[in-house]
């Protein structure tokens, strides 16, 4: 079960992650962590905001908590 957790959390990673790049600089609003639970392991997810990591929640079929500390 935790190889199938592993391999869930490295396709969020290689899917979620797009760097935008433009001529000027732009502060990138800072991302916020949420927890969220894939069977018995707890994962965290940082997102821009709750709608997405509900979303993310949703796509990967994770049950969402909340905020993390």
């Amino acid at each position: 079960m935790s190889k199938i957790a592993a391999e869930r959390m490295q396709a969020n990673v290689a899917v979620g992650i797009v760097e935008v790049r433009s001529r000027r600089l732009r502060r990138v609003p800072s991302r916020v962590r949420f927890c969220a639970l894939d069977g018995t392991v707890r994962v965290v997810i940082e997102a821009d905001s709750e709608d997405d990591a509900r979303y993310l929640c949703r796509d990967m079929a994770f049950e969402f908590i909340g905020l993390c500390d």
